[in-house]
């Protein structure tokens, strides 16, 4: 071996050994040049405590500083929601490093404001919103609660509705969140089509369904109520469903008992401004009823049950007519105590025939009697007040009219809000009754003024407590003070005195009237016993007592009045003998009320008048559609002086005027003189037609529209006394202050110097 080569030997062994030592130190170094995490710093926060910071933290002093336990921690920041930035620094120090944390929060919403809302209400959008105030801002939170305003514009058929959120900064750490809205124009119904419908009207349709079409305002040329004045037009999705089964009840009603209509299919214009909705309807064949029967019926024979049925085999099918029966089943069996009995009807079709047998399965269940009658919620109203009225007594059977008649009577007291009647099963035959009831303020304190169509401007004074002591008994003080009339009036009556049937009340009463070509002055005082003879049937008696002076006559004053001017008085009897079926006396839907009046005027008990006053009054009310009624009011009446004495002018008719035939001033459709005078008359005979529909059932208002016919008559030379006419609308209100009327009527046929309108209002009394 050469001397070169040894070098080279040793030059490689020491290179080698060079090698393995400079790696050696440098993994050396590695391991014991780890940093590890010396303290650890938040800063930025202004909301959160650094507290709440630091306890999200999973990293803690004397950790190794890796990028991985510095991502997680960056991680657990933000999962807190509250910022939106977050960023590590860091500063060498003496064994390893100082972390901090460096936040930076989201904006903080202070407010939250809706702009250019018009259609939905505010407590409406805040409902449909996640995001709130006095919270920090999450934008994707914002945009989501955009998009349920959105929706709910949509659901309410604002189709093309925008909504944008806008964040401004009122403060440096204050924000305010603002959904600008374009609420754009709500999307109506153009045309509801009917595929398949062939023996029903569409008109008959509409009558039912919620489902209808735009009516513009040019429709009322058309004879159609245009959409401004109804709901028909807005899609209303919730009610498809309803509409689907109340077009089958249609044709069920005709008789198609195998009709199938789908769910319509609904299509929205490009535009998103119309809707067209389709209802497709296979009609089937009609039926005719079958057979009629009964199942389980032990109480009452077939026959009976049979004998008040409207159904008729042979007719034409009609479920309407099988719910009507189920309710007359339900009453009868009611009346002689079944109280909870249960009545299912089943229909068999035959299709080869045609025809449906119908059977009412009858459940009768057991005899029921009321073993007690719990009275609730009368504060104020005695128990006995509210018992008297009761048409079920305890320990007898229940009877379902006689509950249904005792919840008019207590309704009609005008003592409560509501009127419950609960039977609740005790035992297996017996049943407690609760009679509940919520009191409402039945006394009245008013003073002010006003101004009265009959009256003019008056000044009123007037105090009524309609249920004194909680007796039932009622007390009234009014006066009154007007440019036409002035009155005082103390009343007091007692409906049901010491509980008996029998009722009393006295009245004290003045009256200073400016009759234009005279003046009255009259005061009185009476006392009157009232009488029930049977469910609906009283009578009532009065003695009266009034003086009654006529003055001041002016030129133009009439020779009859002229021929009474000075002191007269009246002493006699008034009576009455009345029927009264109506279900609700300020608001009836149904029943009759019908009068006969018989008044006596006689010296033999010391006054100076004589003269009989007879007058029949009937009026009836018949239910129609949509809570509509129709009501057919007649008045007959003759007075006449006896003894050849002239009739009272205060006992004469006046007929025109809000409480005889609106569209007339106070007794202008009776007899006048030539001058415009009015004589009153000695016969009147008035009818009004009224047909009365709801406005707001809740507040109690309705609209009505009217015409009346009839006259006054005279028997006094060269008076003219045709009949006459009028037609008009009135609203009714019955408010916290007693039933207010507003009328004008149209003279039909007015005479010359005649209005041919007149407004008129009253308080206190309805038609």
């Amino acid at each position: 071996m050469t001397n070169r080569s040894v070098s080279r030997s040793i030059f490689l062994v020491v290179a080698m050994a060079v090698s393995l030592l400079v790696s050696s130190m440098g993994s050396l170094h590695a391991q014991t040049g780890v940093q590890k995490v010396k303290s650890i710093e938040v800063r930025g926060n202004k909301r959160i405590e650094e507290s709440a910071i630091r306890g999200r933290l999973t990293l803690k002093v004397d950790d190794p500083y890796t990028g991985e336990a510095i991502r997680t921690q960056i991680r657990l920041i933000y999962e807190m929601g509250f910022f939106e930035d977050v960023r590590i620094e860091t500063d060498p120090v003496v064994g390893g490093v100082a972390v901090v944390f460096v936040v930076r929060e989201k904006p903080f919403i202070t407010e939250i404001v809706f702009d250019g809302n018009e259609n939905l209400g505010e407590d409406k959008l805040k409902e449909k919103i996640t995001i709130r105030s006095q919270s920090f801002l999450d934008q994707q939170q914002a945009k989501e609660s955009a998009e349920r305003i959105r929706l709910a514009y949509q659901e309410d058929g604002y189709y093309n509705a925008e909504v944008i959120p806008i964040i401004l900064t009122l403060e440096e750490d204050r924000k305010r969140l603002t959904f600008f809205i374009k609420e754009g124009e709500r999307a109506r119904i153009k045309t509801v089509t009917f595929d398949g419908m062939q023996v029903v009207k569409k008109k008959d349709v509409f009558k039912l369904i919620a489902t209808r079409e735009w009516v513009p305002l040019y429709g009322i040329l058309l004879g159609r109520l245009p959409s401004i004045f109804t709901d028909a037009g807005i899609l209303k999705r919730e009610e498809l469903g309803n509409d689907v089964e109340r077009i089958k009840e249609v044709y069920l009603n005709k008789g198609y008992l195998n009709v199938q209509v789908g769910l319509p299919v609904v299509e929205l214009t490009e535009d998103k401004k119309w809707f067209t909705v389709t209802f497709v309807i296979v009609e089937g064949d009609p039926y005719t009823v079958g057979e009629v029967g009964f199942r389980g019926n032990t109480i009452y024979e077939e026959a009976e049950l049979k004998a008040g049925m409207k159904i008729k085999p042979g007719e034409i099918f009609q479920r309407a007519k099988i719910r009507e029966e189920m309710t007359r089943l339900t009453e009868l069996y009611g009346i002689r105590g079944y109280a909870f009995t249960d009545v299912s009807p089943s229909v068999a079709p035959d299709p080869q025939t045609k025809t449906a047998a119908i059977t009412f399965h009858i459940k009768e269940g057991d005899l029921i009697r009321i073993r007690q009658i719990q009275i609730t919620g009368n504060d104020k109203t005695r128990d006995n007040v509210i018992r008297r009225e009761l048409r079920v007594n305890e320990q007898e059977v229940t009877d379902t009219v006689a509950m249904k008649r005792s919840y008019q009577r207590l309704t009609n007291l005008n003592y409560f809000e509501t009127v419950e009647l609960l039977p609740k099963q005790v035992e297996p035959d017996k049943v407690d009754l609760e009679v509940k009831v919520k009191e409402k303020p039945t006394g009245s304190f008013s003073i002010g003024g006003g101004y009265s169509t009959l009256d003019q401007f008056v000044a009123v004074a007037d105090v009524t407590e309609g249920n004194l002591g909680g007796r039932g008994q009622v007390v009234r003080v009014r006066g009154q003070l007007g440019q036409r009339r002035s009155l005082g009036l103390l009343s007091f009556r007692d409906p049901y005195l010491y509980d008996s049937l029998t009722s009393v009340q006295g009245d004290l009463y003045r009256t200073i009237t400016n009759y234009t070509t005279y003046h009255e002055d009259k005061s009185g005082a009476s006392v009157s016993f009232g009488r029930w003879f049977s469910e609906y049937t009283s009578g009532n008696l009065s003695l009266v007592a009034e003086t009654l002076e006529l003055k001041d006559p002016t030129s133009v004053a009439p020779s009859f009045v002229l021929q009474q001017i000075g002191f007269q008085s009246t002493t006699g009897f008034r009576s009455s003998l009345s029927r009264d079926t109506r279900d609700y006396y300020l608001d009836p839907r149904t029943g009759i009320r019908s009068a006969v009046n018989l008044d006596l005027g006689t010296p033999a008990l010391g006054g100076t008048n004589n003269f009989y006053k007879f007058m029949v009054d009937a009026i009836k009310y018949t239910p129609l559609f949509w809570d509509t009624r129709h009501s057919i009011r007649g008045r007959f009446g003759i007075t006449e002086g006896l003894g050849g004495k002239a009739i009272p002018l205060t006992e004469r008719f006046y007929v025109g005027g809000i409480n005889t035939m609106r569209g007339f001033v106070f007794g202008r459709a009776g007899p006048v003189t030539s001058d415009g005078s009015l004589l009153g008359a000695d016969q009147q005979i008035i009818i009004n037609n009224d047909f009365i529909f709801p406005i707001s059932a809740e507040a109690k208002l309705n609209g009505v529209l009217f015409f009346d016919y009839g006259k006054g008559h005279s028997d006094v030379a060269g008076v003219s006394t045709k009949f006459r006419s009028s037609a008009g609308v009135e609203a009714r209100w019955i408010s916290p202050f007693g039933p207010l009327r507003a009328a004008y009527g149209i003279n039909l046929d007015p005479n010359p110097l005649e209005r041919k309108g007149v407004f008129e209002f009253s308080v206190g009394s309805l038609f």
